[in-house]
């Protein structure tokens, strides 16, 4: 199964244009600052916007083609969709939203509340059942939200900033249970993230949006070898990192990233993804004696201009790479092959 989309539209009076295929199984993240045209896209594929022209199919099943006129109705496409916002009905019971599709669609009553409590049950939610969504917290909320989508099977999942407002403990474990669903139920899958390392975790299949455009498109590491804006380079050169957390002493944790131990702020246990700034790194030709509390060495195994700066990659375990200024550079003698230390601090470390 593959969705196709192909769309020209006005956001208002602001010009959006699309085009891409997602197969089944497999996520494309749409990523971009707020403003960029993402969610208008997922949108359009929902049927919650119409297009100026271009075409919207999944396998033979059109869902929109301008030359013909076709239009389908979005409670007849086969999808589902998670908003950043969550869009509970909150009268009802969390339980109640997720059976709402299911209901819908005319499922047996019986079925539809086995359904409905195992995707509770699938994102950590079952006890939540009977509350209403009113009065859940946010990230309960979302998690309810991904429950309903999930429950409904969709051959299209589109999810808009589906982890943002999930606590960091229970974000990693949420993300794994979509890639599994999306994989398992063989789901085309959408979404769309300001986050690039979130974009990153979900898929190796990015496209970039600036102002309703796409001006980019690859992996993640093609993306970091040849950027072709300021904003591709900005956001491809974070340094991700996937390792296993473990509570520590004084408010702090210990992450296992093959082999390596990094520190980082608050309690975390189990899978996480730690993102650290180019521009947080710093480099020394010795171990600095500073407040730092991950420190890594290597040698230089690349020097890229990045505007004024340079973009340092170490060949350390893991690799890191900093941004440094030209002077910086000279005063290190910071060439291919020179030995160079990086320490960052816990506090500089955002954990998804």
């Amino acid at each position: 199964m593959v969705l196709t989309v192909d769309i020209d539209m006005l956001a208002g009076a602001f010009p959006v244009s699309c085009r891409f295929q997602a197969a089944g199984g497999n996520a494309v993240a749409v990523v971009g600052v707020s403003g960029a045209g993402k969610t208008t896209v997922l949108r359009s594929i929902a049927g919650l916007v119409r297009p100026m022209r271009g075409r919207i199919a999944c396998d033979d099943d059109v869902w929109y083609d301008g030359q013909t006129g076709s239009w389908m109705p979005p409670w007849d496409r086969d999808c589902g969709f998670v908003f950043a916002d969550a869009a509970l009905f909150g009268h009802m019971s969390a339980i109640e939203n997720v059976a709402f599709g299911l209901r819908a669609r005319g499922d047996k009553t019986a079925v539809v509340i086995q359904r409905a409590m195992e995707a509770l049950e699938l994102v950590g939610v079952a006890g939540l059942a009977k509350r209403r969504a009113v009065s859940l917290s946010t990230g309960e909320a979302q998690r309810v939200a991904i429950a309903r989508a999930l429950a409904l099977e969709p051959q299209v999942l589109l999810l808009d900033e589906p982890l943002a407002s999930i606590d960091v403990e229970h974000r990693g474990p949420v993300r794994e249970i979509l890639l599994r669903a999306i994989a398992q139920r063989e789901m085309a899958a959408v979404i769309v993230s300001h986050d690039p390392a979130e974009a990153a975790l979900f898929s190796d299949s990015l496209l970039v949006m600036e102002a309703g455009s796409v001006v980019q498109r690859g992996t993640p590491a093609q993306l970091r070898e040849h950027p072709l804006t300021r904003y591709v380079a900005a956001f491809a050169g974070v340094n991700l990192y996937r390792g296993v957390a473990s509570p520590g002493q004084g408010g702090v944790s210990e992450v296992d990233v093959g082999g390596s131990m990094f520190t980082i702020v608050g309690t975390a246990s189990g899978p996480v993804a730690l993102v650290i700034d180019p521009d947080a790194v710093v480099l020394s030709r010795e171990r600095p004696s500073s407040s730092a509390r991950n420190w890594l060495v290597g040698s230089v195994a690349a020097v890229v201009p990045d505007g004024p700066s340079l973009r340092v990659n170490l060949a350390s375990t893991p690799s890191i790479v900093a941004r440094i200024t030209r002077r910086s550079a000279d005063e290190l003698g910071c060439v291919p092959g020179a030995t160079l230390h990086a320490t960052f601090k816990a506090s500089e470390v955002r954990v998804h």
